[in-house]
């Protein structure tokens, strides 16, 4: 029978390493290529949710957990509908939607693409750093636009 000791560290190293499911076709398609096939994919869905979930279901967007549970909006809320303007090319509906969507869906945009291609293909596709500065910055912007737009006085979308 194997010490504790074995059978601990057996299972520490089983599970930290796994493979990246479409690694090998990763590989070789390259990191432009998988970038194309993601961003596909992602157009795929959009049409999808648009012609088939939308029109056909009484789900039209997901709610905000935040909106549900304190009944404010919070920074993030339109972006789903400034998302859907921006599929439709209705572009003063994109701001009116939500007035930091030209900021937050290019970061979701990179952060899904990046994320998506390290996991199911492996690849590396973009890494960046950003410096302290600009990371507080951006949570500041988004705690002040996430207050201003839960005061009616002012206007904000």
């Amino acid at each position: 029978m194997p010490a504790l000791d074995d059978i601990s560290s057996a299972s520490e190293g089983s599970g930290t390493q796994r493979s990246a499911p479409f690694a090998a076709f990763g590989r070789r398609i390259g990191r432009t290529a998988t970038v194309a096939v993601i961003t596909g994919g992602l157009i795929l869905l959009a049409v999808f949710w648009m012609k088939v979930i939308v029109p056909y279901t009484p789900v039209s967007t997901i709610p905000c957990p935040f909106e549900t549970v304190t009944g404010y909006d919070c920074p993030g809320c339109g972006l789903q509908s400034s998302l859907m303007n921006l599929a439709q090319l209705r572009f003063k509906y994109v701001f009116m939607s939500n007035l930091l969507s030209p900021i937050l869906l290019p970061l979701f945009y990179i952060i899904v693409v990046s994320w998506t291609a390290d996991t199911l293909f492996g690849v590396t596709v973009w890494r960046f750093q950003m410096p302290k500065p600009i990371i507080i910055a951006g949570i500041v912007l988004l705690i002040l636009y996430g207050i201003a737009r839960n005061i009616p006085a002012l206007g904000v979308w």
